[in-house]
């Protein structure tokens, strides 16, 4: 079923880049937030609040329906936390059902095994996760150490695509610790 499933995408993401090239008279990639409320709170981040409920289901799949009127090729959520909004995989779904790719940039935390599944089952085609440092620090909580069992999952449960975002900016040791890591997920999520 992964196989089937990676090499629709594939062709899907071909279709699109190509329609891409083709002609401009549409959106490649759109981020749409659909909620602005974030379950960490990172210091260089002005991107969230701590308080603002989630947009309405009805408004984001109007939303969606409009961004696929439009033809774009890409729809990705972002926000805030994009995870905790209560009706995320209906509007994965929906990205889907209109025969747009859908994306998701998280934080990674509130991933599960329950949750990665779910998301397969929605229809996600890839997720972006951002390493900020091996260790947490007053800065940012994203750290190698706090997403590791994460990153784990993901690369065992997960039929999307997977991206990963770091920053390398502290001890070489660290730096070191970071690249196995990230080598290792990708072995198993090729």
């Amino acid at each position: 079923m992964r196989v089937l499933r990676k090499t629709s995408r594939r062709l899907r993401s071909v279709r699109e880049f190509v329609r891409g090239l083709a002609g401009t008279d549409h959106p490649l990639l759109v981020h749409i937030i659909p909620i602005r409320r974030c379950n960490i709170d990172c210091g260089y981040c002005n991107e969230y609040d701590k308080v603002s409920p989630p947009v309405p289901t009805d408004t984001m799949l109007a939303r969606i329906d409009k961004l696929a009127d439009l033809g774009t090729s890409v729809i990705a959520f972002s926000g805030g936390e994009p995870m905790l909004h209560p009706d995320l995989d209906l509007l994965i779904g929906r990205i889907r059902a209109r025969g747009r790719i859908a994306g998701l940039i998280t934080n990674g935390y509130l991933m599960s095994p329950k949750r990665i599944q779910a998301l397969n089952e929605a229809g996600l085609d890839y997720l972006q996760i951002s390493i900020d440092n091996v260790e947490p620090d007053e800065i940012s909580k994203k750290s190698l150490r706090l997403l590791d069992k994460k990153l784990q999952w993901l690369a065992e449960y997960a039929d999307f695509d997977i991206n990963i975002n770091s920053v390398v900016g502290g001890a070489h040791d660290q730096y070191a610790r970071l690249r196995a890591g990230l080598l290792d997920v990708d072995r198993h999520h090729p």
